[in-house]
């Protein structure tokens, strides 16, 4: 449930790859709702969930915040 997992997508007309981090210190049902981003090799970032909508403290993936976590979702689904 913790582990890293990787994520690949494209935004844009850019392609993203890199990697998700659950953290274990927030947990919502037994599911982790903060993950660290990490895309192409550059930290981008935490996205938390919030009830239904996905929030980033990074401007560097604020504009693709619901792509990503959409894709964390999918994980957990």
């Amino acid at each position: 449930m913790f582990n890293r997992f990787p994520i690949r997508f494209t935004f844009d007309g850019v392609d993203y790859r890199g990697e998700v981090k659950p953290m274990h210190s927030s947990l919502q049902h037994r599911i982790p709702t903060i993950f660290q981003v990490f895309l192409n090799n550059v930290y981008c970032g935490l996205v938390k969930r919030r009830g239904e909508d996905w929030e980033t403290d990074s401007p560097k993936c604020a504009i693709m915040v619901n792509v990503i976590g959409n894709h964390i979702y999918d994980r957990y689904e």
